[in-house]
């Protein structure tokens, strides 16, 4: 029940959010969608001189809309944790019965459950803009998109932690942010394989473009797709508790 009740209360918390404050939330999907723009007619207008996040038009759309979803998803928990310390109502989670890591994990699922609107949204804006048609194959997408999010949310912890520490750490969260796009469109080598996100992303691009199913994937690849997300997720969240036992140590947890 417990459980239950974090969870609800988070969620509701990102509810409330985009609703008081729609205005702004708009104005971040006119600005994601200006910088897709701006990619689009870079690729199709200057042959591709400028940033490539693929080869085809339609790879272009599923890489953007893809870095989108993951960046959203693992920069949740390190700028949560920012803007918490800053308005001082860190200690006051950390206080709780569920703990820190429960609740940050609690305000990952829920702030990925609101971000898909935005990412679907944006998906449809972006497909329309360039008049691709995709394969939205939603029972073969779900696993991928998990693998996905596992192995960024282990970032997602990892720099959490970090924040915790450090606090200000916003010009190495936006490096992190650029470092996406190189794993998103990544070949899956034998050795970039096991990078964050870097197969699962492979195969929703295979999904999604080519119109391949989950029985095209190798048993090899389901394996290392699994093995490497949760190793991510696994050591991210390792590091945070840590980080969250040294600041709590120092006495410095809250301060900023």
């Amino acid at each position: 029940m417990k459980l239950w009740l974090g969870f609800a209360a988070m969620l509701k918390k990102e509810i409330i959010l985009m609703r008081r404050y729609f205005v702004n939330s708009l104005g971040g999907i006119i600005t994601i969608y200006i910088i897709f723009m701006l990619i689009f007619w870079g690729y199709t207008g200057l042959g591709g001189a400028g940033l490539k996040l693929g080869t085809t038009i339609d790879s272009l759309v599923v890489s953007y809309v893809t870095w989108l979803m993951l960046m959203m998803a693992w920069q949740t928990i390190p700028y949560t944790l920012l803007q918490e310390t800053q308005e001082g109502t860190l200690e006051q989670l950390c206080m709780s019965p569920l703990g820190l890591t429960v609740l940050s994990a609690f305000k990952l699922i829920a702030g990925v459950l609101t971000d898909l609107l935005v990412v679907i949204a944006m998906l449809a804006l972006t497909m329309a803009t360039t008049g691709t048609s995709l394969n939205i194959d939603i029972i073969s997408l779900l696993p991928l998109i998990l693998f996905a999010l596992m192995a960024v949310s282990g970032l997602g912890f990892f720099f959490g932690g970090i924040t915790l520490m450090y606090k200000r750490i916003q010009s190495y969260l936006q490096i992190v942010q650029f470092a996406l796009i190189a794993l998103v469109a990544a070949d899956p080598s034998p050795v970039f394989r096991w990078l964050p996100a870097t197969l699962p992303s492979h195969w929703i691009r295979m999904v999604m473009i080519k119109g391949q199913n989950l029985s095209y994937i190798p048993a090899g690849d389901w394996l290392t797709m699994l093995f490497s997300s949760l190793l991510y997720l696994f050591v991210g969240i390792a590091v945070f508790k840590l980080c969250e036992a040294k600041a709590r140590r120092q006495g410095t947890l809250g301060h900023f």
